[in-house]
């Protein structure tokens, strides 16, 4: 069934999947073709199989495959069937006693949705489970297409190695892009640590303090950062090592970002950055010699309008509106959001220039940027793959 340019191109469009929005579109497409199916789908679900949170498929729309994830998890027939066979591996439902063809019949499922599509058979299994998600993929065909064989199903199962490679290079490219936005973000960094050139902490933020005390993944031993995972360790000593070096033996140093590693949770980021001896020291509290921002991604920042109002004198509406240009909205987008007119909203910003003194909404932002205004608050946790339903 895969053999040749067809297994060819099929591996190149799964390793593509990862790179681009539709990439796994493309590689379903590719394998219904192969295969004889008439569709197919990925769906990507919690531990224990009994909630979807998003996935992709081909050959059915919106409507259908949305009915497909509430029936599938209700009601249809293969699933208590699948989830009692070993991960890993693919299964036809006609041959290895997911569910017999009468009972699928006499299904809800098929009644209610299968037999409008002429779906009658189908291959899937649990191709990968990570950080408490499972993942499941399937193959459909009509009656007229018949079940798959023995050797289709074994030929699913060759290629589910490279489709659980695909999906772990998807989900560390996720983290990546993760990290990378959360570092982009601005008030992020209140977390806060200056090392010396021995690498004793001079000095902590409150918000790392805290961070310190919570997690017990990062602590601090004789004056020094400790990290319980030996890898993230050696990668943060010789981060400072560098960071210490002042024999310039190596190209010019400009940090890195450690991952601490926590169970079933977003890594918390260790970002590290060597102060070099012309570092503006009204920036820094005490002399150091290097400085670590500790990230938690799964914390937003945002602005306290009551501490705003009251440290700057502002009306609520005032504060609200100097929030929002602070993170860059325009007075026409402010003025949709906050369903006033833009008149209003430029009368506001001209009593909030009075008031604080400032001439322009850069200096504002500036202002309010600089002030102890952030608060975090939890994100909530989405799944590492598969963003919409295609």
């Amino acid at each position: 069934m895969f053999t040749g340019k067809g297994l060819e191109s099929l591996l190149d469009a799964l390793y593509y999947a990862p790179y681009d929005a539709s990439g796994w579109q493309e590689f379903l497409n590719r394998i219904v073709s192969l295969s004889g199916s008439r569709s197919a789908r990925i769906l990507v679900m919690n531990k224990d199989a009994d909630q979807v949170f998003n996935g992709v498929q081909v050959n059915t729309d919106a409507s259908a495959y949305q009915a497909f994830v509430d029936h599938y998890v209700n009601l249809c027939p293969w699933r208590p069937g699948l989830s009692t066979l070993p991960a890993g591996k693919f299964y036809s439902s006609f041959l290895d006693g997911i569910c017999d063809q009468k009972t699928f019949y006499c299904s809800e499922f098929f009644n209610d949705w299968a037999r409008h599509l002429d779906i009658h058979h189908g291959a899937s299994g649990t191709v990968w489970q990570h950080d408490g998600q499972t993942i499941q993929m399937f193959m459909q065909r009509t009656g007229g297409q018949g079940h798959f064989t023995r050797d289709e199903t074994n030929a699913f199962n060759a290629l589910a190695p490279h489709i659980r490679r695909a999906l772990r290079l998807e989900a560390i490219m996720h983290q990546r892009n993760q990290q990378q936005d959360f570092l982009e973000q601005q008030g992020r960094f209140r977390a806060l640590l200056l090392l010396n050139a021995r690498g004793e902490v001079v000095y902590a933020s409150d918000a790392a303090r805290q961070t310190l005390r919570e997690e017990p993944a990062i602590r601090l031993h004789a004056g020094k950062l400790r990290l319980q995972d030996k890898a993230g360790q050696d990668n943060l000593d010789r981060l400072l090592s560098a960071s210490f070096d002042r024999g310039h033996g190596h190209a010019p140093v400009t940090g890195g970002v450690v991952p601490i590693w926590r169970y079933d949770r977003t890594p918390l980021l260790m970002q590290v950055m060597p102060l070099h001896p012309d570092a503006d020291s009204n920036v820094m509290p005490v002399p150091a010699h290097a400085a670590i921002y500790l990230v938690d991604g799964e914390l937003e920042t945002e602005i306290d309008l009551d501490k705003l109002a009251s440290l700057l004198d502002l009306t609520p509406a005032e504060a609200r509106i100097a929030a929002l240009i602070s993170q860059g909205e325009k007075p026409a987008d402010i003025a949709v959001s906050c369903n006033v007119s833009i008149h209003t909203v430029r009368s506001q910003i001209k009593s909030i220039f009075i008031k604080t003194e400032v001439s322009s909404q850069a200096r504002l932002t500036k202002l309010v940027r600089a002030l102890p205004v952030q608060r975090q608050v939890a994100l909530p946790r989405t799944p590492f793959l598969l963003s919409s339903a295609g």
